[in-house]
């Protein structure tokens, strides 16, 4: 059955959400008699009673939530060290939950976040994440939530990210400008709106550069670093091999080179590697990375989150573009002479 939302009572009752949620919000605008007859209509239609609570009290339990899909790479733990820069001086408890990846999981931690009548939530979304009917129900009902870096751009939502397309396209751009004509693609796993948007960047800069695309040089592989292998294998089968490989992110850039020394191929000189994320592990190997402002990420997200707390009717589901930076490393991208696109050429 589905659950009653502020819409709906507005629905009933004729009058706007914004009223509404005034009303639950003991807001000192509306007139007592409203109050009484949207708290009269919201138990006879059954509104949640957490969340009933959590609008109707006065002093707040200062608790956050965030969900990352892991905390194995240095990435989301960045993230939340940022979420929590802004949080703990305030005097919130920062509740954190992992998904594994699974979208069953995530979708208990949200549930488990949501009985805990958390403030509000900053949620990066698993791989498989198929929750927009969840994250749609809390967000209708006030629940402040804030997306960071991995969103669901069919919700409308604060979200915090980079430009994707962008820079997945100023890294395809690079490997061209460097000389390389025959560029490959491990992209991530297909629901992903990161995946997308960096498979778009990626052909576009081939576009740009009038090579042709060629669909078997594109393979979705995932987004783990053990998921590389079976991409660099069947990149490797084809009768023409790429010269280059670009990469959804850090761990699959990172896969693809052990695979590659695995099989006696040499980085750079036989096949050049760019990833996604500039991690730690692959600033040691050399990889030329995109780097993600990732602490700054979770910074801004806390702060938009805050925002949205202390003011609850705040309808503008805004998104914050943050900038990144094109790291190239001559471990794994060197200019090949015969290019005639070279970088610094126009």
């Amino acid at each position: 059955m589905k659950s009653t939302t502020i819409k709906d009572i507005a629905e009933a009752l004729g009058i706007s959400v914004a009223t509404v949620s005034r009303a639950l919000t003991d807001s000192y605008e509306i007139k007592p008699q409203t109050r009484e007859k949207v708290l009269e209509t919201a138990r006879k239609m059954k509104y949640k009673p957490n969340l009933l609570a959590r609008n109707l009290k006065k002093n707040s339990n200062n608790l956050i939530g965030v969900i990352v899909p892991e905390i194995i790479t240095s990435y989301f733990p960045e993230l939340i060290i940022g979420i929590q820069e802004i949080f703990n001086p305030l005097g919130y408890q920062v509740l954190i939950c992992q998904s594994g990846e699974s979208s069953a999981l995530e979708r208990k931690n949200v549930e488990m976040l949501e009985n805990q009548q958390v403030e509000g939530m900053i949620v990066s979304v698993s791989k498989e994440s198929k929750n927009i009917d969840l994250y749609k129900r809390l967000i209708d009902e006030g629940m402040p939530i804030v997306f960071a870096n991995r969103v669901i751009d069919e919700l409308e939502a604060p979200k915090v990210v980079i430009d994707d397309r962008q820079w997945a396209y100023n890294a395809t751009e690079m490997i061209i400008k460097h000389g390389y004509r025959r560029v490959a693609h491990l992209a991530g796993n297909f629901n992903l709106a990161i995946t997308k948007q960096r498979l778009e960047g990626y052909l576009q800069a081939l576009d740009a550069y009038k090579i042709p695309i060629d669909e078997r040089l594109v393979m979705y592989v995932g987004i783990q670093q053990e998921q590389a292998k079976i991409g660099v294998r069947y990149l490797l089968s084809l009768k023409e091999r790429p010269d280059a490989i670009f990469c959804v992110n850090d761990p699959i850039a990172i896969g693809a080179m052990l695979e590659l020394k695995e099989r006696g191929i040499r980085v750079p000189e036989d096949i050049a590697i760019v990833g996604f994320t500039e991690s730690p592990t692959g600033k040691v190997l050399g990889l030329s990375s995109v780097a993600q402002p990732t602490f700054e990420m979770g910074r801004t997200a806390a702060t938009m989150l805050l925002n949205r707390i202390k003011n609850p009717l705040l309808e503008v589901a805004e998104t914050i573009v943050l900038d990144a930076k094109l790291i190239i490393r001559k471990d794994t991208l060197i200019k090949k002479k015969s290019s005639a696109f070279m970088a610094g050429d126009d």
